[in-house]
């Protein structure tokens, strides 16, 4: 890293970097025109009025803020008034002890801006014209989409002229070229292609704000200029590293320091490597200075994720995880290309053209370049058992075998599912009041549609709702088949009573449960099974389904920032795995607590072989605990490495790490202020330990540590 960019990183650290918004007034009867161009003209004038916002030390150029005063990106939602109302009903409160309604994470398509132009988009809408003629809403909607080209064109014709009166103040003859070096590149990007490598990044830099949240695959729509750069020796490897930093530090300090969100790494996340087009593996030397410059950063944003296949050599493989284990600021992930491309064909419906092409955003959700993920919807998936053992007692009471009980469990499972579709479709509704121009511009399918990306005008769009308590449910299916059916070691009336006294007077069976269940975890046949039954109801439920928009539906595992499955679990009644009323469900697709005895390698493989169906890879994580020395040895590294490879191998989805020791974690907790630099991995997420919420400390301590023998 060079002096400018240690200088830039310094300054991210020590203040809000972005430049001041400047307030202006609107005129009152802008109102009066049709809502989509309303907001157009304003954000127009808004962008108009806002400073370049460049410094001494930068050689990229377009750092803004939107100020609310108008819908702007549909990541925050900014300035998007009617979601907000919705958020003060439905956020971080649960209905019904089901059903909490989550944010959404989107893509612009970079690739598409930087090959074409924001002028090519233009071309689009005037195609998209001659479709809809007659129908006045759509038309609007594009006259809109329109009038956004021009005023982003305004914006970037006011920072190449701003650039340009520098240099006639400069005195310095290097800065100078380099100022007017850069009102070349927005005198050209993003309104036509980019003509090279300096030129695509500054593309992304600029287009940024508009929808802030992931720059997705920069490692496949970069490489064309990065290797022509190369090639014709107009670019050095050093000055791509230099322009990819400067990128980063951009992307870090859009969350000024003052933000509640600022120690966290997924207001950012892309990914690298993963399958081409021509179902070759796509990590190439470009990925790998993508990753090499943001390890230099020490920075909290972006994290990112490698995309692995079955042609990742396991070199790369390795390097990601040699570069894990070295990140203090733990901002790298894992995910499996082949059952997550596989399910986007078989459930999505998707061509491999558009699966292929598929990104990680937020914490880990998978959207694509030029789409949105349509989760925002996190679920009690315990509620069905507990609705089973209480509203259907006299049933279950009469039930002679298992296969009998599953079956009225299954049918309040389908009710709740069918309630989650219904509270799914809601929170769109909700969102749908808003009208979004601006970051529908960049989103695959809205200037087609000629709809807004709150409305459903995107083309590339997921839906996914995520099962808090997974686990809680396999494990407690299993101890009720085991215990009560094929062992026969208690009645149902007798667990059942143990439940409603929340195992008060029945201590020795719960002990009992502990220490001789079947749990999750161990890679046995018997809570795979239990597993795989609970998936294939799911996968019966959801085949063929659709949400408002005609998405189909997918379902994860991820809690996100927030504690949803604390929530949960504060309002739901002991359960037959062993857990007390009150305590926290568990997140993710693994095991926690020291269920899973049998070690990592079974862990994980019970993780990967858990689904059967497909229908889990939505949102979906899974926390590894390693105790460090493992990870610092160089052979027990290699035998981390192996064990990852063979779990990708063997269909598990993701997974992420941590290697910090139990000991450590507890002391932090007694003694925050000793540990304040401790970071670890959370849900899809790192963070400062100690700042996290209460639930999700006691979440991170109770992983088991895992060994590689």
């Amino acid at each position: 890293m060079n002096d400018r960019i240690a200088k830039l990183i310094a300054e991210a650290h020590a203040k809000d970097i972005f430049p001041e918004k400047v307030s202006i007034s609107y005129d009152p009867f802008d109102e009066k025109l049709a809502e989509p161009m309303m907001i157009a003209k304003r954000l127009t004038e808004y962008m108009k009025a806002q400073p370049p916002g460049f410094g001494e030390e930068n050689e990229l150029v377009g750092m803004m803020h939107f100020d609310g005063s108008v819908p702007a990106d549909i990541f925050t939602r900014t300035g998007h008034a009617k979601i907000h109302e919705a958020f003060a009903q439905y956020y971080n409160k649960p209905q019904e002890n089901f059903s909490t309604m989550e944010w959404q994470h989107s893509n612009p398509d970079y690739g598409k801006v930087i090959r074409r132009g924001l002028a090519g988009i233009r071309a689009d809408i005037i195609e998209s014209r001659k479709n809809h003629l007659g129908d006045q809403e759509k038309l609007n909607f594009l006259a809109a989409l329109d009038m956004m080209i021009r005023g982003i064109a305004e914006r970037a014709e006011l920072l190449a002229e701003s650039c340009r009166n520098a240099a006639r103040e400069c005195t310095d003859e290097k800065r100078k070229k380099t100022l007017l070096r850069m009102a070349g590149n927005c005198s050209n990007v993003p309104m036509n292609p980019a003509r090279n490598f300096e030129e695509a990044v500054q593309c992304v830099y600029f287009c940024f704000p508009f929808l802030p949240d992931s720059i997705g695959r920069a490692d496949q729509y970069l490489l064309p200029l990065y290797r022509k750069g190369i090639q014709d020796g107009s670019l050095t490897r050093e000055h791509a590293k230099e322009l990819l930093q400067e990128l980063y530090v951009m992307i870090h300090a859009w969350t000024p320091p003052t933000s509640g969100n600022a120690s966290r790494s997924a207001e950012s996340h892309f990914v690298v490597g993963g399958y081409t087009i021509d179902h070759e593996d796509g990590f190439t030397e470009l990925s790998k200075l993508i990753v090499e410059s943001l390890m230099e950063c020490d920075l909290i944003r972006p994290q990112v994720s490698l995309r692995w296949n079955k042609k990742t050599p396991r070199e790369v493989l390795r390097f990601m995880m040699d570069c894990e284990r070295k990140d203090k600021v733990r901002r790298i992930a894992f995910v499996n290309d082949e059952p997550r491309i596989r399910a986007m064909m078989k459930i999505d419906k998707l061509p491999w053209e558009d699966a292929f092409d598929y990104i990680m955003v937020g914490c880990n959700e998978p959207a694509f370049q030029g789409g949105i993920s349509l989760g925002g919807n996190t679920l009690n998936i315990m509620r069905p058992l507990v609705n089973t053992l209480n509203k259907r007692r006299d049933d279950v009471l009469a039930c002679g075998s298992y296969g009998e009980f599953y079956a009225i469990f299954e049918h309040e499972l389908f009710r709740d599912l069918e309630l989650a579709l219904d509270y799914s479709n809601r929170y769109n509704m909700l969102r749908s009041r808003d009208c979004n121009v601006l970051s529908s511009l960049f989103l695959d399918g809205c200037v087609e549609r000629a709809v807004s990306a709150t409305r459903g005008g995107a083309r590339k769009a997921r839906n996914c709702a995520h099962f808090m308590g997974s686990t809680n449910l396999i494990d407690s299916l299993s101890i009720i088949r085991q215990f009560v059916y094929d062992e026969k070691r208690i009645s149902f009336s007798e667990l059942l009573a143990a439940l409603d006294a929340d195992w008060k007077g029945y201590e020795s069976l719960r002990t009992e449960i502990l220490k001789h269940g079947r749990f999750f975890g161990n890679n046995d046949d018997f809570s795979n099974t239990t597993a795989h039954d609970f998936y294939k109801s799911v996968w019966k439920f959801a085949e063929g389904r659709t949400d408002i928009y005609g998405n189909y539906i997918t379902y994860g595992n991820l809690t996100g920032y927030n504690i949803h499955f604390a929530r949960y679990g504060a309002l739901t009644q002991a359960t037959p795995d062993g857990r007390a009323a009150g305590t926290a469900l568990l997140f993710g697709s693994g095991q926690s607590d020291g269920k899973d005895c049998d070690g990592a390698t079974s862990h994980l493989l019970s993780v990967a072989h858990m689904d059967p169906t497909d229908i889990m890879c939505g949102d979906s994580i899974m926390n590894l605990s390693i105790d460090e020395t493992t990870v610092r040895d160089e052979q027990g590294f290699e035998r981390l490495v192996s064990l990852i490879e063979t779990y990708f191998r063997e269909g598990g989805l993701h997974v992420q790490l941590n290697h910090v020791s139990r000991e450590e974690l507890l002391a932090a907790k007694k003694d925050p202020d000793k540990y304040k630099s401790l970071r670890v991995r959370v849900s899809g997420f790192s963070a400062p330990f100690v700042r996290l919420d209460e639930a999700i400390q006691e979440n991170v301590i109770a992983r088991t540590e895992e060994s590689i023998g």
